[in-house]
C-alpha cells in the first residue's frame, strides 16, 4: 500500500515531531521521515520503498484560451492564443479537441520541466510559434490518463501559479508491505492511528456529523451474506467535482482518476479503508439495494467487461426487482455503473464474511483493492462516516437520510489475558505496562479492565483479527517493541540428531551411490500398464478419483515405479541405467478389520550391463550383506513360480532372498518383456534387479551405536597358523584368538587349510588377523604380547602355534 506523508498528516500530529514542510521539501533523507520509517518497521508496517513524489509545477500557470484557430495544411494541430494574466496573449499549439475558447486550462512556459520529465521550449510547428504547452491531467501529474487538456473550473483566477492555487506540492510516497494479519492499516487512518500511539503524539480521529440513519429492512437482504449495509442516495453528480489535489493523492497512491464521484469512492477506501461502492440511482429499480447469496446459473457483466458465471457462495447486490448489481466486495456490474449520464447515485458501505469475499475473487480471477481489503476485514462500524465522506469529497447532497438495510453484528467478546500468560510468552514483565490504563492498547482502540491482576481486553471493531489471548500478547509486544524483548535459548532434555533409522538410510543411500548407482523418485500411483510389465500384483488397490486417468492405482512393487524413471532414461540416452529407490509399496492389509491398506518401505535396485544381469547386481547383495552385518543369516535360494507382492523376474535368472528363513526379496535379471517395446532398440544389455524389505532386512542387524568405527590409522595385518588335530573343531580356536586380542581386532579370517604329508593326523590351520587401535598404529611390542598370550592358550587347548 502506498500513502503519501502530506496525507498522513492530516490524521497525525506530526508537527510536534518535526518541521512538515521542511520534511516535504527534503524528501526521505530527511531525519523526521526517517523515524516515521523507523517506527512503521518496528510495528510490523514494513517499509518496501521511500520516494519524493515533486510538483515540478514551477512556471505552470492558470490560462484562459483567447482564441482558436486553424493551421493550414495541419489537420490534428490547431494555434491558440492564450491569456496568462501578464499583459499580451501567448501562441501556442495544441493538438488537444476537447477545449473552446473561454475555456481556463494550465499553460507551461518554456523552459519548465513537468512531472513527467519533459522539457519546454519555443519552437515551431507548421510556421507557428508555440511558446510552452498546454497540460493534459498526466502532465500536470493529477492522472495517469488523459483524454485531452485538463479544464478548469470556470472561476479559477487567470494568472496564478498553477501548483499552489491548487495546493499540488512536493510529498513523500511510503510504499508498505501490509500482512494479512493488519487489516487496520490498510488505510492512511490505520496507520497513522498505530504510529501516534508508538510515537506518542495526537490521533486526529475523522469527524462525523452523525446524520440520521433509518432502519429499513428489506426481504431480499440474506443476514448470512451480509451482516450490515448501509445506503445513501446521492445527487448533484452533473456538478460533482473532485480536488486536484487529492486526484494527485489516488495517482501517488496507484490509482487512476475517472470521475469525481468514483474518485471520491476510491479516496476513502484508501482513507478509512472501508470500501464503498456508487451506482447510478436510475439504473436501479426502486432506488434501493439488497444482498443475497447468487442463485445456480445466475451471471454477471462485471466493470471490467467480463461475463463472470456465479455460484451459490458468491454474495451479490441487487436491486429493488432482485436483479444483480454487482458483486459484492468485489466489482460491480456495467449496467449500474455511474457514467457522465448519471444525476444522481446510491452509495453502498457495507460489511460481508471476508472469507466468503476471498473465495469469489480468487475463483474469479477478480481481485480488486476493494477484495483486498473486505477479504482481511473491514470495519462495519464506520460505514455511515464512508458515506458521509464520499459526498463531502465530490461536493454531492445528501437525499433524505441514510438508510440501515442490515445490521446483525454481533457483540464483541471480551478476551481474557493472563499476567503471568504475557509474562512467560514475552520472558519480563515489563510489556504490562502497555495493558494499564492510558497505555499504547488503549490508546489505539483497545478496551481493557483490570480483574483480579488479570485483564479483560475488547478489540475495537477494526480488528477483526484479534480474537484469542495470543493476538492480544501480539499486540503487547508489537507496541512493547521486539527490539527490546531480549531472546531466551531454549531448553530441551535430548540434543538434536538422527535416529539410528535414518543413520542407516543415509548410509544405504551412500554406499549404493558410491557403487555408481542413481537414486530415483518416482510415484507410488502407477498405471495397469507398469503394474503388469512389473508383475505380482494380484489384488491392485485401485484410486476412486485419479488425477491422471491412466495412474489408476497404488504400486505393488518398487519396480513398478522403476519402470517409469527406465523409460525415461533410456528415452533419453542416458547409458548404462543404474537406478535405485527406497520408496513404499502398498498392498491389502492382512487384517481384514484394518481401516488402511499395509504400506511399508522397500529398496529397489535396477543396473543394466552385460549378458548376465545377475553378474552386475550379485555387488549390491554383496555389499547390503556386509553393511547390514548378514553373514551367516542371509541366504540365496531357487525362486519357484510367481510370487504375489514381489516382481515378476526371468524364470530361469531370478532367486529369493532369506533372513533367518524368511523371505525379504528376489533378485535376478528382468525378463525381456518387461523392457518396454519402444526402446529395446536402444538397449544395449540385460538389467539386473534386487527388490528387498526394508524394515525385516534390518530389524536383527547390529546397532548402529554398537558398529566399530575404522581407525584412521594405518591396521596391521598378522598371520598365524596352527598345528590342530585333523578332527578339531576350528570355532573354538578362533574364539580364543578372539579374545586374546580385544578391542585391537577388526576382522578375523581363516585363510589357508593345509594337509601335511609328514604328519597325517594333523591338519595346518591358517588365520589372519587385523589389528587397528584407534590412537595409533599397533606398536611391534603390542603385537608380540599377543602372540605370546595366543600360544600360551594354544597349548592349554592342545593346539601348537606354528613359529618360523
Amino acid at each position: 500500500m502506498r500513502i503519501t506523508l502530506s496525507w498522513l498528516a492530516e490524521f497525525l500530529d506530526l508537527e510536534c515531531l518535526f518541521d512538515l514542510q521542511e520534511a516535504l521539501r527534503v524528501g526521505p533523507s530527511h531525519a523526521g521521515v526517517r523515524r516515521l520509517v523507523d517506527a512503521m518497521n518496528e510495528l510490523g508496517m514494513v517499509v518496501e520503498g521511500v520516494e519524493h513524489a515533486r510538483a515540478s509545477l514551477d512556471g505552470v500557470v492558470v490560462g484562459q484560451v483567447v482564441s482558436l484557430e486553424p493551421i493550414e495544411g495541419a489537420d490534428k494541430i490547431r494555434a491558440t492564443l492564450v491569456d496568462d494574466g501578464r499583459g499580451e496573449p501567448k501562441s501556442v499549439v495544441c493538438g488537444a479537441w476537447n477545449f473552446q475558447v473561454g475555456d481556463k486550462v494550465p499553460w507551461a512556459q518554456p523552459g519548465v520541466t513537468l512531472p513527467t520529465g519533459m522539457t519546454l521550449s519555443e519552437r515551431k510547428m507548421r510556421g507557428v510559434t508555440s511558446l510552452g504547452m498546454l497540460c493534459s491531467p498526466i502532465e500536470v501529474g493529477v492522472s495517469t490518463e488523459a483524454g485531452g487538456l485538463l479544464v478548469l473550473d470556470p472561476r479559477t483566477p487567470v494568472g496564478v501559479a498553477f501548483g499552489e492555487h491548487f495546493r499540488i506540492f512536493d510529498d513523500v510516497v511510503i510504499d508498505l508491505a501490509i500482512e494479512a494479519n493488519r487489516p487496520d492499516a490498510n488505510c492512511v487512518m490505520g496507520v497513522a492511528r498505530d504510529l501516534a500511539a508508538w510515537l506518542k503524539v495526537d490521533f486526529i480521529a475523522p469527524k462525523q456529523s452523525r446524520l440520521p440513519v433509518n432502519v429499513e429492512a428489506d426481504p431480499l437482504n440474506d443476514p448470512q451474506a451480509c451482516d450490515r449495509l448501509v445506503v445513501a442516495k446521492l445527487t448533484g453528480v452533473a456538478l460533482a467535482s473532485f480536488e486536484l489535489w487529492r486526484s494527485r493523492r489516488l495517482r501517488l497512491a496507484g490509482m487512476r482518476s475517472i470521475s469525481p464521484v468514483v474518485d471520491a469512492s476510491n479516496y476513502v477506501m484508501l482513507e478509512l479503508g472501508t470500501p464503498t461502492h456508487p451506482y447510478d440511482a436510475a439504473r436501479l429499480a426502486g432506488e434501493s439495494v439488497a444482498a443475497r447469496f447468487a442463485r445456480p446459473g445466475e451471471q454477471i457483466v462485471t466493470l471490467d467487461g467480463s461475463t463472470r458465471m456465479l455460484e451459490p457462495s458468491d454474495i451479490v447486490i441487487v436491486d429493488g426487482d432482485d436483479r444483480i448489481a454487482g458483486l459484492a466486495g468485489v466489482m460491480g456490474g456495467l449496467d449500474t455503473e455511474v457514467s457522465d449520464r448519471t444525476s444522481s447515485v446510491l452509495v453502498e458501505a457495507a460489511h460481508f464474511p471476508a472469507a466468503r469475499i476471498a473465495r469469489t475473487a480468487k475463483r474469479l480471477n477478480a481481485r480488486s483493492e476493494a477484495s483486498a481489503r473486505f477479504e482481511r476485514g473491514t470495519d462495519p462500524a464506520i460505514l455511515e462516516l464512508a458515506i458521509e465522506r464520499v459526498a463531502a469529497l465530490a461536493n454531492l447532497t445528501l437525499v433524505g437520510s441514510l438508510s440501515e438495510r442490515i445490521n446483525v453484528l454481533s457483540t464483541p467478546v471480551a478476551i481474557e489475558v493472563r499476567s503471568a500468560r504475557v509474562t512467560a510468552m514475552l520472558g519480563q514483565e515489563a510489556p504490562l505496562a502497555v495493558l494499564a490504563p492510558g497505555g499504547p492498547l488503549e490508546r489505539i482502540g483497545f478496551a481493557i479492565e483490570e480483574k483480579g491482576g488479570d485483564y479483560l481486553v475488547t478489540a475495537p471493531s477494526f480488528r477483526p483479527d484479534v480474537t484469542t489471548e495470543i493476538e492480544v500478547i501480539e499486540e503487547v509486544a508489537r507496541h512493547f517493541g521486539y527490539q527490546r524483548i531480549g531472546s531466551t535459548p531454549l531448553s530441551i532434555a535430548v540434543g538434536g540428531g538422527l535416529t539410528e533409522r535414518q543413520q542407516l538410510i543415509r548410509r544405504l543411500k551412500a554406499m549404493l551411490a558410491g557403487m555408481g548407482v542413481f537414486e530415483a523418485w518416482s510415484v507410488t500411483i502407477v498405471s495397469e500398464e507398469e503394474r503388469d510389465l512389473a508383475g505380482g500384483a494380484r489384488d491392485p488397490i485401485r484410486l476412486a478419483d485419479p488425477l491422471v486417468a491412466n495412474e489408476c492405482e497404488f504400486r505393488q512393487t518398487v519396480l513398478a515405479g522403476l519402470l517409469r524413471s527406465l523409460r525415461v532414461n533410456v528415452s533419453r540416452r542416458v547409458a548404462p541405467v543404474a537406478l535405485f529407490e527406497l520408496g513404499p509399496v502398498v498392498h491389502l492389509n492382512p487384517d481384514p478389520g484394518a481401516p488402511l491398506p499395509d504400506e511399508h518401505l522397500r529398496l529397489g535396485v535396477l543396473i543394466e550391463g552385460g549378458e548376465n544381469g545377475l553378474v552386475v547386481i550379485a555387488p549390491v547383495v554383496t555389499a547390503l550383506n556386509r553393511l547390514l552385518g548378514l553373514e551367516g543369516r542371509l541366504s540365496v535360494g531357487e525362486a519357484s513360480g510367481t510370487l504375489e507382492g514381489w516382481p515378476d523376474l526371468h524364470p530361469s535368472r531370478a532367486s529369493v532372498l532369506r533372513v533367518d528363513d524368511r523371505l525379504v526379496g528376489v533378485v535376478g535379471e528382468l525378463h525381456p518383456r518387461q523392457i518396454p517395446s519402444e526402446l529395446t532398440h536402444l538397449v544395449d544389455g540385460r538389467f539386473g534387479y534386487l527388490e528387498v524389505d526394508f524394515e525385516p532386512l534390518v530389524a536383527g542387524m547390529v546397532p548402529l551405536g554398537e558398529l566399530r568405527i575404522p581407525s584412521i590409522y594405518t591396521a596391521s595385518t598378522l598371520d598365524l597358523s596352527f598345528s590342530v588335530p585333523r578332527d578339531y573343531a576350528i570355532e573354538p580356536l578362533v574364539r580364543m584368538v578372539t579374545d586374546r586380542v580385544g578391542d585391537l581386532l577388526s576382522d578375523v579370517m581363516i585363510f589357508d587349510r593345509f594337509e601335511p604329508v609328514e604328519e597325517p593326523l594333523r591338519i595346518y590351520v591358517g588365520v589372519r588377523l587385523r589389528l587397528e587401535a584407534p590412537t595409533g598404529v599397533v606398536e611391534d611390542e603390542v603385537i608380540q604380547s599377543l602372540i605370546e598370550a595366543i600360544d600360551q592358550a594354544a597349548q592349554e587347548m592342545g593346539v601348537q602355534l606354528r613359529r618360523a
